[in-house]
Order: C-alpha cells, then structure tokens, then sequence
C-alpha cells in the first residue's frame, strides 16, 4: 500500500474509532460528516493524481458520497424531520450516482460483453432481491401512511439493489482482481450491511449508534481506494475470455440463490407471517430458468471443447504416424553406411578417434530407430490396428531366448540378469509381440537398475502362464505403479535421475498384453526394485480371475 492510500485509511479508521469514544454533544455529528466530505475529497485528489482514462466514474463516486454527507446535515437542520424531506432526497440521489459509475467502469473493462456472468449477477441480484422484498418492501408498501412516504421509504432497500446490482456486474471483469476494485467492494458491503440493519432498527436509531460503523467505513474504503494506484486499471478494457467452467464460490451463489426462495417461504411458515406468493414465485422461476441456461451454455460448450481435443488428438496421431514414417527412411541409411564405415575389413582401417565418432552415429541411430519404432507402434494402437499372428508357442523358451539377448547390455552395465524357469509354460500369442513384450520389460528393468544390481526373468504357471521381472533398481511408489503403463507417464526417480526414456516403452506392454487377454501389474519390491507381473491365457485354458 502506498504513502497517500495508506494514511488515509489509518487516519480513517482511527477517526472511526475516536467517533464512538466521543461524547454525543454535537461532535460525533461534525466527525461524521467530515469523514464523508474528506472520502470526496479522496476520490477528487486521486483522480488527479492517477489520471484514470474513465474519470467520470470517479467523478460520480465522489459526488454520490457527498450526497450522503450532505444529506447528514441536512437531517441534523432539520432535526428529525418527517419522510419525506430534502434529506431523503438528497440521500437517493447517491445511490444511484454510486451505481452509475460502477456500471460506467463495466462497460469500460469490457464485461458487459460476458453474457454468461452477467446472467449469474442477475440471478444474484434478483435472489437478494426476493428477500428485500419479503422482509423490508412488503411490510413498508402495506404500512400506513402516505403513499408517497411510503415509496421514499421503499425506496432505500430498492437503491440498495441497484448498488448491489452494478456491484455483482462488475465482477463479469478481470478487473475485480486488483486492490482498487476490492477496496471499493470492502466499501459497498459494510454500507448495504448498515442500511439493512437500520431498515430493521430505524425506530429505535440514534446518533451514535453502532450501525454508524459500517457507514463511516464505507466512507474510508471508498477513499482509500481512489488513492490506490491501481484504481488507474479499474477502466482499461480487458480481453473477453468466456469461462466454460464454474468456479465453487459462482456453484455456492448460483445454489443459494436457487434455495433463496424456498428457505424464505419456509422461514415465513414457521414464524406464521403471511408472504406474497407472486413476489417469491416470480423470481424463482426466472432465476431457475438463467441457471439452467447457464448449465446448458456450459455443458455445450464443454462437448465442443470435447470434440476439438478428440478431433486435435486424431490429428496429433496422425501426424505422428507420417513423421515417424518419414524418419525411418533416412535413419535406415544412416544405419547401415555407418556400419559398412564400421566394418573392420574395410581398407584403408579406420583410426581409433574417427571409429569412435562413427560407433557413437550407429548407437545415436539405433536409439532413435527405436523410438520411431515405438511412436508408429503407438499410432497403430491409437487407430485401432493393432495386427496379431497367433501360435500356440513356449513362454519360457521365448523369454530365455530374450533374456540371452539382453545378456551383453547387462554385462556392460554391470548388472546380474538371470531366467528363472523350467517346465513348458504354453500360450497361444503372436511371437515378435511376445519378444517385443519381454524386450521392453527387460530393457526397462536394466536402465532403472545401479551396476551391481540384479534383474530376475521368471516364468512360472498359476492357472494362467505367469512372466514376472523383478529388478533391484530405484522401483517405483505404490501411488506411480497403476501410472506406469500410462503413455508418456514418467517416474519421480526417473525425473529426477536425468534416465533417457520417452516414457512409451511400458505403455506398449501393456497394449501388448491385453492385445492377447492379459493383464500387466507393476508394484514395488520387498527390500527395494520392483517388480512387473504379466498374466497370460494358456494355450489350453483361460486366464484365471
């Protein structure tokens, strides 16, 4: 908070205070109004200051407060006049003034262009309208006395909603975020809060009283927040951004504004206070409709935010599919030149430096191969064509087989890969996907293990033919191992261990296993590592529950 805004509002306050400490012999009376005239004299010194682009709203702001003061002492002159006098008058006027600007800075933000949340302020306002009628206006408009007494005095809770109106419209705009707009809401609130209370109290109202209190902090808040400097942004438009989705704070209004009428009439019924029907019913059924037209709005527009995302995900597939296809043409050549280059019979041979450049192209390739491999394996999932050759085969002989494979990069990482199997364990499985199933498994299981670890390939029978592989490596969390089969999903540990991946390896797996009606599991290892289950229908029987 800056210099000017910040004293302001501490010399506010403190005056606030020192008005309920003083005796009432006049005094109180002269603190009140000052405290009126100086929150015009704020708003006035800050529009000087900051130079607003929209300072007729400003303008309107300063002149509806001083309405309110001069109103004041017009009522102390005329002692407790009769309803209606000049006071009344002059004290409707601001009302309005105050609503005026607050409309005139929504226009000029651009949220009156936000159909949607300006349906939700109508449905706020006319919810609070309902109450005020029930518990204020019905009992003024049936009362005695003249009838033009009666629409002055209706009059103050119908000003109450039109500021309450202009207030719930304002906040259509970004612009309710800054400290400006806030302070200027901080105001609104303690004013409708002692006007509603007065409008329950007023026969028993005196100079002094407490409900003075949310008065003269209006007056504060209303001048500190022209002193604030972002009151300058208060009136620049914002971008129109149409929100599809509801926030908790608009789920509770747009909910108490619905039960609104119910709870008023229940309330009524049990103190046996008579209502009118028209005047609740009438609203409900309006609030009720601009709700479901809300609802609508929002479920419409989610479907075509659906269909954009499935229609952009088909693309995205599809874009995959042609550039990994592309990819693998030049890789291939790149492949194999570099390993003729690589070939030892080859004259004149090759000096150290310049054989390792080019065995360092040939490991680069058969990575990035892989990956292509992997990203048009995914596009042919994604369009459903995903082509099986079924043979009844030898699940223990397919993973040794892989598991032998796999034996050089083990060693070279320093890592114990071991089979664990012995009887013929027979399913009926496509065999390149089987070995692309224990590939990326293993392959796995070797990058997240440390040198000096273990990696165990173990196939056994339990109702169904059973492939587990277990590794001592960094493993994974009970909360990441129903994620690790999500495609792209990576690890905390892998993260944080910098371990290449692309994180599609596992996803194929699974799109393997359940290709052929399997189930793939992962869960952490007792002592550390972790451990991947896959469950296979055998050849001559199903998969067990």
């Amino acid at each position: 908070m800056t210099r000017v805004d910040g004293i302001f509002l501490t010399v506010g306050l403190t005056l606030t205070a020192v008005y309920f400490a003083v005796p009432d012999d006049g005094l109180q009376s002269a603190l009140y109004d000052a405290a009126g005239f100086a929150s015009g004299a704020a708003i006035l010194t800050g529009v000087r200051l900051y130079r607003p682009s929209a300072p007729l709203a400003w303008l309107l702001f300063a002149l509806g407060i001083v309405c309110f003061a001069a109103a004041d002492i017009l009522s102390t002159i005329l002692d407790d006049p009769p309803i209606p006098s000049a006071a009344d008058w002059v004290y409707l006027v601001g009302y309005p003034l105050l609503a005026a600007g607050l409309t005139m800075l929504l226009v000029r933000a651009g949220g009156h262009h936000r159909r949607a949340a300006i349906g939700e302020a109508l449905v706020f306002t006319l919810a609070f309208s309902l109450v005020q009628w029930t518990y204020i206006v019905d009992a003024i408009v049936d009362g005695g006395g003249s009838p033009t007494a009666r629409a002055v005095e209706a009059a103050y809770p119908g000003m109450d909603i039109v500021l309450l109106a202009a207030l719930a419209g304002f906040f259509t705009t970004a612009a309710w975020r800054t400290p400006a707009f806030l302070l200027l809401v901080a105001g609104v609130v303690p004013l409708l809060v002692s006007d509603e209370i007065y409008a329950f109290t007023s026969n028993s109202y005196t100079t002094g009283s407490y409900v003075n209190a949310g008065w003269l902090l209006s007056y504060v808040l209303w001048g500190t927040a022209a002193l604030h400097p972002s009151m300058r942004e208060l009136s620049e438009p914002r971008p129109y951004v149409e929100e599809l989705r509801l926030s908790r704070v608009r789920i509770a209004v747009l909910t108490g504004a619905l039960v609104a009428g119910p709870i008023v009439l229940l309330i009524q019924d049990i103190r046996n206070a008579p209502y009118d029907a028209w005047a609740i019913a009438v609203p409900m059924i309006v609030i009720a409709v601009l709700v479901m037209v809300r609802l609508t709005a929002i479920m419409r527009a989610l479907e075509r935010t659906r269909l954009r995302l499935v229609e952009a995900d088909r693309v995205k597939d599809e874009f995959v599919a042609l550039i990994s296809h592309d990819l693998r043409t030049p890789l291939t050549s790149i492949m194999g030149y570099s390993e003729l280059a690589l070939d030892p019979e080859l004259e004149p041979a090759l000096d150290a430096e310049r054989r390792g450049y080019l065995e360092v192209v040939s490991r680069s390739s058969h990575r990035l191969l892989r990956l292509v491999d992997d990203l048009l394996f995914v596009a042919r999932l994604q369009a459903g064509r995903l082509d099986l050759t079924p043979t009844v085969l030898d699940l223990c002989e397919v993973a040794r087989q892989s598991t032998s494979e796999a034996q050089r990069s083990a060693e070279a990482k320093g890592i114990d890969l071991v089979f664990l199997g012995e009887l013929p364990v027979e399913v009926e499985a496509d065999r390149g996907r089987m070995f692309q199933l224990l590939d990326n498994l293993v392959s796995n299981a070797i990058k997240f293990t440390p040198a000096g670890g273990r990696v165990e390939v173990v196939v056994s029978m339990n109702g169904a033919a059973v492939l587990e592989i277990r590794d001592t490596g960094v493993g994974v969390t009970a909360e990441e191992a129903p994620r690790v089969f999500e495609r792209f999903f990576r690890t905390e540990s892998a993260v944080e261990g910098q371990v290449q991946g692309t994180g599609l390896g596992l996803y194929i797996a699974r799109a393997i296993a359940e290709a052929h009606g399997g189930v793939i599991r992962a869960a952490p290892r007792e002592g550390g590592g972790a451990v991947f289950t896959v469950e296979l229908p055998r050849a001559n029987g199903i998969i067990a529950a």
